[in-house]
């Protein structure tokens, strides 16, 4: 539901997680309605433009919904499983890497 969502009006979709992602992809979608609605004739390169911003919105909105989801079952490809902690030292950190 929440995809099928995402492809209808994809600033909803995410709304529930936080909407602190809403905002920009509601851009994308509020201009593909305005090309749509505003354009001076619905030739090839309006609509096309109308396309690229819904489908960009729509890819921000179903990328955030698979995070959330990755990040709500801890799977391994979940950020909060590649996070680096902050005080980790790395080699070269005066420190010398070893060969094998």
């Amino acid at each position: 539901m929440r995809y099928l969502l995402a492809v209808a009006v994809p600033p909803a979709s995410v709304c529930r997680l936080g909407c602190h992602t809403a905002p920009p992809i509601a851009v994308f979608w509020l201009a593909a309605l305005t090309t749509v609605f505003l354009a001076p004739s619905w030739n090839g390169v309006w609509l096309s433009l109308a396309a690229f911003f819904w489908v960009a919105a729509t890819t921000w909105a179903v990328l955030t919904l698979r995070s959330a989801e990755a990040d709500s079952r801890n799977s391994p490809e979940s950020n909060r499983r590649r996070s680096v902690r902050p005080d980790r030292r790395y080699p070269g950190e005066g420190e010398i890497p070893l060969k094998d």
